[in-house]
């Protein structure tokens, strides 16, 4: 059993190993995807006070800004990256900053909310060990988009809500205390919970995925109330009962903001691949799968854990099935990100019960086989072998899923001539900054076509020379015949710094 202060202390060995995984080399890797739309839209705020679209390579906002729904967007997180820029330069370790922040708290997080789920600061540690380890926590803490912030709200809040049900309250105020005795619940927790919720719905939507896991938390304990006692008034279908009531009136009242929420929920889908995504984190997904159901089984049974251990249980595996059943949204792993507390309380819990099971029944040899487990699971289940591939978030090459852009546009830089046009997806330009180059944007979530023939034919009998440069994922935005047109009849780019899943053209003048 640890002492308090032997915790704190691996605790804070924990924590800074894990900081060091989420700040070292932190922006050696380029932008790649949304990151560039939150870099746009976090400086044109640094410079505006205002959530627009910030063209680099004219150093001004940009006028024709297709992506203005998405500005506002998490803005609660945009807006600490955009203080960050008052005194430190915007530069990808900079802007990434906030997210390994986060991620670093949420080790912290996992290890009190690990500890009072299951009553047990082991457990606490081994959860807060293995976020520090979880490659998916590592990538989305290095990463600036607000998903490593959205998880420890969503964890936070989800905490404030369970406290709200089942404490009791021990304060000294009598009115509350009576309330309390009453309703069964610590009316103490209710205003933190609400200011949690808000905190969580500016930072992603997903929160919406808290109503389903309340609903069947709520529908769980009227059913085992009512199979007890035989009565159907109680707490929690009272107050399920009033949320019902509450989702109906808010429909009735604002039925567009509630369409918001609603309109990528479909029957019915098969996004099967959420369930690895789930356990990406693991040398073993039937290993870790194992140890899940162990710590769930072992959490549930125990009469004074059994409310803990379905919340977390829950609280896992709703949103899990509503992402493989309901969300009509493309799969992702950044989507599902905010549900691996609950996944990593559950398996660490798995590992300490398999190691005091080993402990109670193993007579002297019991200590031993105790340390022996716990050191080998942690061992043999985290994802060790994704540090040292030459592809990681710490190693960029071009056998990486994205281009690096630096590079690229790096090289257009130096090698463009005066008079050079560009086209390309224009939302990249922070790698073309002070350029001032004339861009002919095309592609993006709100394009209508594809770049087609007639647009080359028409920028090319305007413009004598230029660069063409798209990625793999740029193709989906392009007509085939445009990118035939330009094997036939363009200079195809080969350099060193021209390397990975994208292509870049060269027309007119010579470079």
């Amino acid at each position: 059993m640890f002492t308090k202060k032997n915790a704190y202390i691996i605790l804070a060995v924990i924590i800074i190993f894990g900081a060091f995984l989420r700040f070292y080399k932190l922006g050696d890797n380029a932008f790649v995807a949304d990151e560039f739309l939150d870099i746009n839209s976090t400086y044109a705020y640094f410079k505006t006070g205002v959530w627009q679209n910030w063209d680099f390579n004219f150093g001004q906002v940009n006028s024709e800004n297709v992506f203005a729904a998405r500005d506002e967007r998490a803005w609660i997180y945009k807006w600490q990256v955009a203080k960050i820029f008052q005194f430190l330069p915007p530069t990808e370790g900079v802007a990434r900053s906030v997210s390994a922040l986060w991620s670093v708290l949420t080790i912290f997080l996992i290890y009190l909310t690990g500890s009072y789920f299951t009553k047990n600061k082991t457990i606490g540690l081994l959860g807060a060990g293995l976020f520090a380890l979880s490659v998916q926590g590592i990538e989305m803490g290095r990463r600036l988009r607000m998903y490593a912030m959205f998880l420890p709200v969503y964890l936070l809040f989800s905490w404030l809500i369970f406290r709200f049900l089942e404490e009791k309250y021990e304060g000294k105020n009598g009115f509350l205390r009576r309330f309390s005795e009453k309703w069964d619940i610590n009316p103490v927790y209710l205003i933190p919970a609400f200011l949690g919720g808000i905190l969580s719905l500016m930072t992603h939507q997903l929160t919406a995925n808290i109503v389903f896991v309340i609903g069947f938390y709520l529908l769980w304990g009227a059913i085992r109330i009512y199979k007890k006692e035989k009565i159907y008034r109680n707490k929690y279908f009272i107050i399920l009962s009033l949320a019902v009531l509450g989702i109906i009136l808010a429909g009735i009242i604002a039925p567009k903001e509630i369409a918001s929420f609603s309109r990528e929920l479909q029957f019915f889908n098969n996004h099967w691949e959420y369930i690895g995504i789930a356990l990406s984190d693991y040398s073993n997904g039937i290993l870790a799968i194992m140890l899940l159901v162990l710590g769930a089984y072992f959490i549930c049974r125990k009469q004074e854990l059994s409310q803990e251990g379905n919340f977390l249980v829950i609280s896992f595996l709703v949103p899990l099935l509503a992402a493989i059943f309901l969300w009509s949204r493309n799969v992702g792993a950044q989507y599902i990100f905010f549900i691996k507390p609950f996944v990593i309380i559950l398996i660490a819990a798995g590992i300490y019960y398999l190691a005091k099971f080993l402990k109670d029944n193993l007579g002297e040899y019991g200590k031993k086989a105790y340390l022996l487990t716990i050191i080998i699971l942690l061992l043999i289940l985290p994802n060790y072998a994704y540090f040292f591939q030459s592809v990681n978030t710490y190693n960029q090459t071009s056998q990486s899923d994205n281009p690096n852009y630096r590079k690229i546009f790096t090289y257009f830089k130096k090698a463009k001539n005066e008079g050079d046009v560009l086209i390309t997806r224009n939302f990249r330009n922070y790698y073309w900054s002070g350029t001032k180059v004339k861009v002919f944007d095309f592609g993006g979530e709100l394009a209508k076509e594809k770049l087609s023939i007639a647009d080359i034919q028409k920028i090319t009998a305007e413009n004598k020379s230029g660069w063409f440069i798209f990625s793999d994922n740029d193709e989906s935005y392009i007509a085939n015949e445009v990118i035939t047109y330009a094997q036939k009849n363009w200079e195809k780019i080969s350099n060193v710094q021209v390397r990975g899943k994208i292509t870049v053209y060269h027309w007119g003048s010579s470079i």
